[in-house]
């Protein structure tokens, strides 16, 4: 993936060129070689990764690279919201959230659920352990999208509406850590009908023909919860 973005290379607003490298959040570029400076950063984003950041050492590092003023924004989806147009969505919606809240409950951990919580309990500079004065809490921006699952009628869920058959969405929520851990945990059933999320899948198909759709076309309508938290670092 690096490759790949530095053959395609490109350049900033200014004419610079554009770098692309890989630090950890903990240390951001202060091995690179050469590291990046501090005071030399406009804003630093995290697209459903800080929850996985060590924050004890995510804040102090970021308020050396930024400039007075630069930003700190961090976003996130939480779990899977069925829309509410679905045939029988609040049943398939409590399916899914005893899959997640139940049945994997001890295949999550504490990213996971920082990210399910919506950044309810990201630490921020102001409540770890070594406060970093340098972030102005008066600046602090927080914004949800579709929490519990509201949605205004005529609008799309956070990121978009998808439309997937249930082959489509076994294999996306595959992708997440607890299912992973569970799988790991159960390896004799992982594709068979004791898998975690073929149960899930054989529910969903029993509550959509309940609501009339016929086998083999059954299709699932959802979206995501969303966050964004922003602070910038004093000026």
């Amino acid at each position: 993936m690096i490759s790949t973005a530095r053959s395609l290379g490109g350049l900033t607003s200014t004419s610079e060129p554009i770098r692309f490298e890989v630090s950890s959040a903990e240390e951001l570029g202060s091995r690179l070689s050469p590291p990046i400076a501090d005071g030399s950063i406009d804003i630093i984003t995290a697209a459903t990764a800080a929850h996985w950041f060590d924050m004890d050492g995510f804040w102090p590092r970021a308020a050396e690279v930024l400039k007075p003023g630069g930003t700190v924004a961090c976003w996130t989806g939480s779990t899977m919201r069925v829309h509410p147009s679905v045939p029988n969505a609040a049943d398939i919606q409590v399916a899914v959230d005893k899959m997640f809240f139940d049945h994997l409950e001890a295949y999550t951990v504490a990213g996971n659920r920082i990210g399910r919580d919506l950044y309810a309990n990201l630490p921020l500079p102001w409540t770890i352990n070594k406060p970093v004065p340098e972030f102005d809490e008066s600046t602090f921006f927080r914004k949800e999208w579709n929490k519990g699952g509201d949605l205004p009628e005529g609008e799309e869920f956070f990121m978009g509406d998808r439309t997937v058959d249930l082959d489509q969405l076994e294999k996306a929520l595959s992708t997440a850590s607890p299912v992973t851990r569970w799988r790991e945990a159960h390896p004799e059933a992982v594709g068979t009908e004791q898998d975690i999320l073929r149960l899930l899948r054989r529910q969903i198909e029993k509550l959509l023909r309940e609501a009339g759709v016929d086998p083999g076309t059954e299709i699932v309508k959802g979206g995501f919860a969303g966050v964004l938290l922003m602070i910038k670092k004093q000026a």
